[in-house]
């Protein structure tokens, strides 16, 4: 008989890493749509994101959005040798 888990903050879903895979064109969007989000989190924030404190849930994800665009980016750039 299967003991029933109770979900938490944790374990309400499978967290382990997942993989997906882009044309050129959808590849080619995702940049932009990367590009243009931190434009725009750049536009909506007053102040600069360094001048956030570091434990900032805004900071953290603009760094995370910048961690992943210069990801893509850099897949980008193997497509080019």
């Amino acid at each position: 008989m299967d003991t029933a888990t109770e979900l938490n903050e944790t374990n309400y879903c499978d967290q382990n890493p997942v993989s997906m895979e882009f044309t050129f064109e959808e590849h080619d969007l995702l940049n932009d749509i990367f590009n243009h989000a931190i434009d725009g989190l750049n536009v909506a924030i007053p102040c600069g994101i360094s001048d956030l404190p570091e434990d900032s849930e805004i900071r953290q994800r603009y760094e995370m959005l910048e961690h992943m665009k210069n990801h893509s980016y850099s897949l980008w750039a193997t497509r080019f040798n």
